[in-house]
């Protein structure tokens, strides 16, 4: 475990396990990251991950709340975190492209059933 930090002021416990889902590099719940191992220098998706936790701690938790009833803010956060981690190198010193973080935010995964083309448009707001 390690320790990040939102707003420079509020830690953050990250752990790297492989305990999640098969097709996830990370998630955040709440105000915890986990990582898996194999990304442990992978900075991009740490950022992506601390971009969710600065949300949950911005709103004082309700983000719970709100993405259980709401869809479009689902997708909004999930998107808003792919363009954080598009700034970001990987382990590999590779930068997320567009068309991979669409196509990670249209897939399966999320359930949003959204196309190519909304997800990009999503992550370009």
């Amino acid at each position: 475990m390690e320790w990040r930090s939102v707003f420079k002021l509020i830690p953050v416990p990250v752990f790297y396990t492989d305990d999640m889902p098969e097709i996830v590099g990370g998630q955040a719940k709440g105000a915890i990251i986990r990582i898996r191992p194999r990304y442990y220098s992978d900075e991009g998706i740490h950022q992506h991950e601390l971009a969710h936790v600065e949300l949950f701690w911005a709103i004082f938790g309700l983000k719970v709340f709100v993405a259980a009833v709401s869809k479009t803010f689902r997708i909004w956060n999930e998107a808003r975190a792919y363009r954080v981690q598009m700034r970001y190198p990987d382990a590999f010193g590779q930068y997320l492209l567009l068309d991979t973080a669409a196509a990670r935010l249209a897939g399966p995964h999320y359930g949003f059933g959204l196309t190519l083309e909304q997800a990009k448009d999503w992550i370009r707001e």
